[in-house]
């Protein structure tokens, strides 16, 4: 039988138990605060982590008005002396999609956007009429587990480059490069360098393990996060990103954490700019329209 006699209160445990529920709720609200102002930051502005829909047929950067006229003289669809759009393909290395387009009269490459590209720029010009509202968030499995572990990640990286990273998880921060682009680098290195986190399923860390070694194998098979830290370093004028993937599934050490430098490029850089003059642009046109 209980009596005040032999009932026990810790009241320092309570105040203490109290206190960390307060703290947690506290710490909670102040991420939720920096999700939010972190969202509305980006809303309207095209962002290095969608720039990957923005590159989409790039090779049109690469076209002067008399390379088209060159590659229209060229192209003799039948006869002894034929030249086909694939042998047009072959000799200046565009795809051959690319080529049937150029062949026609009604062509202009400055004015290109590509399909998935105009409809970026539309979710774009929608954030702005919408405040927002327009943005569907949604998450999964594998994009929670991400979240869960980038800073573990980034600690497991510390560890093994003895370097400090700061700006990372919920103190990330939108650099705003102008009024219509910006990226958020998922932490940075001293004054030149940055870092950009992946922890992805099983299958595609063990494909970066084996296939990716070096910059050029990164453009090759990882072309948009590729262009996302291309518009980082153009966001903050960085010049080096190491792009670390993390698995802690793997039972071997050595294969839980793969790192790549990635390095500026200005010649792609340019055509970063190129197209988001374009695009914005667009925007505005869409914008104007309403």
């Amino acid at each position: 039988m209980l009596t005040k006699d032999n009932i026990v209160v810790d009241f320092e445990a309570l105040r203490a138990e109290h206190e960390a529920a307060l703290a947690s709720i506290e710490r909670t609200a102040e991420a939720e605060r920096k999700r939010e102002e972190w969202f509305k930051s980006r809303l309207g502005k095209f962002t290095s982590s969608d720039l990957g829909r923005l590159m989409a047929d790039t090779d049109y950067l690469n076209l002067t008005d008399s390379k088209v006229e060159e590659i229209r003289n060229k192209y003799k669809p039948r006869g002894n002396d034929k030249y086909s759009t694939s042998d047009l393909s072959k000799e200046y290395g565009f795809e051959e999609s690319l080529i049937r387009k150029i062949i026609k009269p009604d062509f202009q490459f400055s004015e290109h956007l590509s399909t998935g590209a105009l409809t970026y720029i539309e979710e774009k010009a929608l954030e702005i009429l919408t405040e927002g509202q327009s943005v569907k968030r949604f998450s999964n499995d594998s994009m929670d587990r991400g979240n869960e572990k980038e800073l573990e990640a980034v600690l497991m990286f510390e560890q093994k480059y003895d370097v400090k990273c700061y700006a990372t998880g919920e103190n990330q921060e939108f650099v705003e490069l102008c009024s219509y682009f910006g990226g958020t680098p998922d932490g940075l290195i001293d004054a030149d360098d940055m870092i950009e986190v992946k922890c992805p399923d099983c299958k595609t860390h063990a494909f970066r393990v084996k296939k990716i070694k070096n910059q050029a194998d990164f453009k090759e098979h990882e072309k948009d996060y590729y262009w996302q830290i291309q518009g980082n370093f153009l966001a903050t004028g960085r010049k080096k990103c190491y792009f670390i993937d993390y698995d802690d599934r793997f039972t071997k050490k050595e294969l839980q954490l793969h790192v790549v430098e990635i390095h500026r490029n200005e010649e792609d850089i340019q055509k970063i700019k190129t197209r988001l003059k374009m695009a914005e642009n667009q925007k505005q046109i869409f914008l104007n329209n309403w």
